[in-house]
């Protein structure tokens, strides 16, 4: 007898593991009566190329974030007791300013901080020199110090997560081609030996949700932005207390990396493609085939790399990592049901911080597939922009910018 599946979930990546282990964990549905469906393996795509900066701190804009990563950072405690460690290297994270407007942006986490409880404390630059010997720390006046920051491996975060959902009775069929379909405004779902009717179907596809979408008329509002970040060599510039840096005058973020130094830069005027110009398989793709590794955006910050980080400029680089990552014009999250169907939701748009938040995120979505209306959940509506054409050059730009905005990891 076919297995009874109540809810599907398309996409095996950090969202949809995720989600598959908070309804099972929950009670919400049997584990054995979900299955989460991916052409690809498991976490396989974007979410293996984060940076995964498990990061608390925000600026106010974003304080609504902070209870999200909190849900993530104890899911990792719980997962650890069930035997499944990830690891979460607590580094600390040190942010730094120069100018006056990234000053303000010091004392805007700050004061979110203490509205949130969140440890901190203010440290001279200079006396962090020896943490970050990379940085110029001369070059910088204030510095805001978060003991409590660090991040993951978002590839083994991501596998934990899909782990207890199978210890739960979660099927996973990766590998498995799939395409939603529609009966009397109900999703179902076409697999390769026929279709599916589930109760409740989720899209948690990241930058191909909007392909996924399609069949049936709908888009994903959020566009696939170029995310990029280098790892050196080893080198000795790293000592063995490093913390995360961010330092929004450089437009930098940068973490430990067994010995190396893994760094990514914002940029002003970055890039984006349709759901239509990315590969089933992120292998081997490039969002500039012009510049495979990232030189034309070194080149561009190298004035600012020269002025603040003339450590990293004379370390080797030895890998580049660029994939896509889902923004939003407003740079918030896409978590509810899609208007109009009855049974269909999605779970989207990571905007830099999916990895951070991806335990508080499935939490959300599993409370709209039970019913409930957990407060704030409308800022994070998919209805919210309207009527979308997110292959259009002006959203995607809109996308970018929110991008390019970001002061936070």
């Amino acid at each position: 007898m076919t297995q009874k599946t109540t809810i599907a979930v398309l996409g095996a990546g950090i969202f949809g593991s995720a989600l598959a282990w908070r309804l099972a964990a929950r009670g919400i549905c049997p584990g054995a009566e979900i299955l989460v469906i991916d052409p690809n393996p498991p976490a396989a795509q974007a979410s293996s190329r984060a940076a995964a900066l498990l990061s608390l701190s925000r600026p106010a804009a974003k304080s609504h974030w902070i209870p999200l990563v909190r849900q993530t950072l104890a899911a990792v405690e719980t997962l650890a007791a069930q035997g499944i460690d990830v690891p979460a290297h607590r580094c600390g994270a040190l942010h730094l300013a120069d100018s006056p407007a990234v000053r303000d942006v010091l004392a805007d986490h700050a004061a979110t901080a203490d509205a949130h409880g969140l440890n901190y404390e203010r440290r001279n630059p200079a006396s962090c020199a020896a943490l970050l010997p990379w940085l110029d720390m001369a070059r910088f006046s204030e510095a805001l110090w978060f003991p409590d920051e660090g991040y993951t491996d978002p590839y083994l975060l991501a596998s934990a997560y899909a782990a207890a959902a199978r210890k739960l009775g979660v099927r996973f069929r990766c590998g498995t081609p799939a395409a939603l379909a529609t009966d009397r405004r109900q999703a179902c779902v076409d697999l390769p030996e026929g279709r599916i009717h589930p109760e409740t179907v989720w899209v948690a596809a990241g930058a191909w949700s909007g392909r996924v979408l399609r069949p049936l008329g709908l888009a994903a509002p959020q566009a696939a932005v170029r995310s990029q970040y280098w790892i050196t060599g080893n080198t000795p510039l790293v000592p063995p207390a490093m913390p995360m840096v961010l330092a929004a005058d450089l437009r930098l973020y940068a973490r430990p990396e067994v010995g190396a130094i893994l760094f990514g830069l914002r940029e002003d005027a970055g890039m984006a493609v349709s759901s239509d110009q990315l590969p089933d398989d992120l292998a081997g793709f490039q969002f500039d085939p012009a510049d495979p590794e990232g030189h034309a955006t070194l080149e561009a910050f190298a004035g600012r790399l020269a002025h603040y980080a003339p450590g990293l400029m004379a370390t080797g680089l030895r890998h580049y990592i660029t994939g896509p990552s889902c923004y939003t014009p407003d740079g918030d999250f896409l978590v509810g049901h899609l208007a109009d169907w009855d049974n269909l939701g999605l779970l989207a748009g990571c905007n830099g911080a999916g990895i951070a938040a991806s335990a508080g995120l499935a939490d959300l979505a599993a409370d709209c597939i039970a019913g409930l209306s957990p407060a704030g959940l409308e800022r994070f509506d998919p209805a919210r922009f309207g009527r979308v054409e997110a292959d259009a050059p002006e959203w995607r730009a809109r996308c970018i910018a929110a991008r390019a905005g970001k002061t936070s990891g």
